[in-house]
């Protein structure tokens, strides 16, 4: 980290930041020859001198300070100098925009995209302010990325196959110095990457395509047709397999309904060259309780619970109406869910889904119900719109925050939005491109300073 003693200092909010400083290097006491003008382009967040750490996308850095770096600045003389912390954003740092509308509480958030087929992807750590504290760009797409609760980061490699059919396929650990720490992957199959799910003690739940062979002919598919079925697995920290469950005998082919016309016309390529159907398409993996298991299939539009000890379906939300379907109360929406995302079992035990509300007449929403199981109902208990998001095809997260407020990221639309506990829009973050989720940090798992360790570190390594 460079130091410089601060001669002269023009901070203006998100546009120019004119630093005029006096001595350049490891020792801010020391006078520099010269007096050389500094320009910092967009200091985030908004100077406030109780704020003493920010990101710049400077034009003309500190001699020897490359992209990426710190510097520190000090502003004042002898026993009344203040220092603040500057980091230089990498040179082709993707634009972002924020927008406050509201309080929410202070705290980190995961996103992660890449602006285009030739552009290099991007993870990257915000806080509430939107300003980015942490980033890095994989050699792979990452389809989604979180912070554990160990501090360290994960994501999941993608390589544009929509499920998991490519065997380098794998979730990536990495500390937040940007060391690769482990690869995991699922047993006996090519690991997906939609879902990374911490279960306690190190155990993790992860999701699987398991090829499978089924005739299609009554959909208007192959009599023999290579299709994939869904499966769970739990992994301890060793990647040893506790549990396991699959779809192939408990979800029906009918169950697909509607959506074997989107299936049969985009088969993907697998088992030696043959075109593989996803009737199924699991999208998020929950925990419920010590026995049971929440899933959500795209591709049947509806939510299960799973009995872990028997591997039965105990309810279903959603789709098709089945012997486990769940009967619905106060929902204001004909058609319940639409390709919907990331179902979550909150605190207080209500269930939250994404709703893309995909071919269906409505906006995109976050969907709340109670669970009433001994009545085989669930109970509607409200939603969150945008306004700014119209339709959304795919993708997309809802997680709570800390003050009871929620995180949405809108699935194909580049817009990540905050609500506070009543409701209200509490800020936006527009990005170049969409994130398929976005994942707050758990409390305590990290600090601004361990993170800002790891970017130093990484800029360090040749």
């Amino acid at each position: 980290m460079r130091s410089l003693r601060l001669l002269t200092s023009i901070l203006t909010a998100g546009s120019l930041v004119a630093l005029t400083v006096v001595g350049c290097g490891s020792d801010p006491e020391t006078p520099a020859a010269s007096e050389p003008s500094i320009e910092i382009e967009g200091l985030y967040p908004d100077f406030d001198p109780a704020e003493s750490r920010y990101v710049s996308r400077c034009d003309r850095r500190p001699p020897g300070v490359r992209p990426g770096e710190n510097f520190r600045i000090s502003i004042g003389a002898d026993d009344r100098r203040r220092s603040f912390s500057v980091r230089c954003l990498p040179a082709d740092f993707p634009a972002w925009r924020f927008e406050r509308l509201g309080d929410v509480p202070p705290g980190l958030f995961a996103v992660s995209f890449r602006e285009s087929r030739d552009a290099r992807p991007w993870v990257i750590v915000f806080d509430h302010e939107g300003v980015p504290r942490w980033w890095y760009s994989p050699t792979t797409r990452a389809l989604w990325a979180q912070v554990l609760h160990d501090g360290t980061i994960a994501w999941a490699r993608s390589f544009g196959d929509g499920y998991g059919l490519d065997p380098r396929m794998a979730h990536e650990i990495r500390s937040p110095a940007g060391e690769l720490l482990r690869l995991v992957r699922t047993k006996g199959t090519i690991v997906d990457g939609h879902e990374y799910r911490e279960d306690g003690d190190g155990d993790v739940l992860v999701g699987t395509y398991v090829p499978e062979t089924a005739d299609l002919s009554r959909y208007g598919g192959p009599a023999k047709a290579a299709i994939v079925s869904a499966e769970v697995q739990e992994l301890n920290s060793r990647g040893r397999l506790l549990w396991r469950w699959n779809s192939r005998a408990q979800i029906a082919l009918d169950e697909t309904g509607r959506w074997w016309r989107n299936v049969l016309s985009n088969p993907r390529r697998r088992l030696r060259g043959r075109r593989a159907f996803d009737p199924v398409h699991i999208n998020s993996i929950e925990p419920r309780g010590t026995d049971e298991v929440v899933i959500s299939t795209r591709h049947t539009d509806a939510v299960y619970g799973i009995r872990r000890s028997t591997g039965e379906i105990r309810w279903k939300l959603g789709g098709s109406r089945t012997a486990d379907s769940l009967r619905i109360v106060g929902d204001p929406a004909r058609k319940l869910l639409g390709g919907q995302h990331d179902a979550r079992i909150a605190a207080d035990g209500s269930l939250s889904v994404y709703d893309n509300g995909k071919d269906r007449p409505r906006r995109p929403r976050v969907v709340f119900y109670r669970l009433d199981l001994e009545r085989d109902r669930a109970i509607y208990l409200g939603q969150l719109n945008d306004p700014a998001v119209r339709t959304s095809h795919c993708c997309g997260s809802a997680r709570q925050l800390e003050d009871g407020g929620w995180l949405v990221s809108w699935g194909d639309n580049p817009l990540v939005t905050a609500f506070d506990p009543n409701q209200r829009i509490a800020f936006r973050l527009r990005l170049p491109a969409s994130t398929f989720r976005a994942v707050p940090v758990p409390v305590g798992a990290v600090t601004l300073d361990e993170l800002d360790r790891g970017l130093e570190k990484m800029e360090q390594r040749p």
